[in-house]
């Protein structure tokens, strides 16, 4: 387990030079022109977020105080928002998913290379180095591009809503400011702590499941000779006990989920009461209007999101890290 941890560890620099030689390729001209776009993106929602923000809360105290014209005008503003914030957002994921698929071809494309070049291939089935290399250069390729375009892009995403909402979040009460920033602090924490051993169950997983494919895949190409052989019993033993090996990791795997699912679902719910719990005393001492109310809550709810990346986010990171010590082993032992 510490050994596929560590790998995992040593495998972050490898993932920086596969960036930098993305960056640097033919398609890079073309995948930072979808970068720059994304990031023209993320701030436009950000600036809808924030608008929304004061539109709710206008729109809310309107309500409370059965303001009739103004909160037509607040719900027409409301909608007009919407429909803004939807097209941006749509737009957003048609680019993000256009730019990881430019780069998982290229990435592909290089691996594929490099394998059949100066009989890779042949030389890594003959030392046995490394095991399911066809999964790797697909599956985990997929999964690499995507994932680290994903937690690239949320990363710059919460960078700006904490610019963004922070002083949104201060003008209501300070203390409701800090209590975010410590509560994400100590949810960020407690999620590490409970899920730190699927890193090292993801990475075994991953390999026993090739594993478990391949060997269902000898048996169909096979068939003619285990027939011809009776060595069906033998396969079903072999195939049993790669099946066995699955299910075993994948228990261990259920229970880590269970356990961060406990803190993940729980912290998630304390999200919805919390600011209303903080800000409603201002309200009743009639130092706040109502709108106030919800204006925090949405505040919250983004700021909290925007710290608690490693809350949210745990059990893809943790698969993330399995899939990045898998490639990076692939790439080391190509050359080799």
């Amino acid at each position: 387990m510490k050994n596929e941890a560590l790998e995992a560890a040593r495998t972050w620099p490898r993932m920086k030079e596969v960036l930098r030689h993305f960056w640097k390729s033919e398609v890079g001209k073309q995948a930072g022109m979808m970068l720059g776009t994304l990031f023209v993106l993320v701030l436009a929602i950000n600036g809808l977020n924030v608008l929304n923000s004061y539109v709710g809360r206008d729109f809310m105290t309107a309500l409370a105080e059965r303001r009739t014209d103004e909160f037509i005008r607040q719900a027409v503003v409301y909608m007009g928002v919407f429909a803004a914030s939807t097209l941006v957002a749509v737009y957003y994921r048609f680019v993000e998913e256009r730019l990881g698929l430019l780069w998982r071809s290229w990435y592909t494309g290089k691996l594929i290379v490099a394998f059949l070049s100066n009989r890779t291939y042949y030389r890594m089935k003959e030392h046995g180095d490394i095991e399911n290399p066809d999964e790797r250069i697909t599956e985990d390729v997929k999964s690499f591009t995507t994932t680290t375009l994903s937690f690239l892009l949320l990363i710059l995403n919460g960078s700006i809503t904490v610019i963004a909402f922070s002083g949104v979040m201060w003008t209501i009460s300070p203390t409701l400011f800090a209590v975010t920033v410590l509560y994400a602090t100590v949810g960020s924490y407690l999620a590490i702590k409970f899920g730190r051993p699927l890193i090292a169950l993801n990475y075994s997983q991953l390999d026993k499941e090739a594993n478990f494919r391949s060997a269902l895949i000898h048996s169909w190409e096979n068939a003619d000779a285990i027939s011809l052989t009776q060595r069906e019993e033998h396969q079903q033993i072999r195939l049993l006990k790669r099946l066995d090996d699955v299910t075993e990791t994948g228990k261990r795997i259920i229970a880590v989920h269970r356990n961060l699912g406990y803190f993940t679902t729980s912290y998630n719910y304390l999200i919805q009461i919390l600011p209303v719990l903080i800000v409603a005393p201002l309200y009743l001492r009639g130092q706040a209007e109502f709108g106030i109310i919800t204006q925090s809550s949405m505040a919250f709810a983004h700021l909290v999101g925007a710290f608690s990346l490693i809350v949210n986010q745990f059990q893809s990171i943790s698969s993330f890290a399995a899939v990045i010590a898998r490639l990076g082993a692939l790439g080391q032992v190509m050359d080799q």
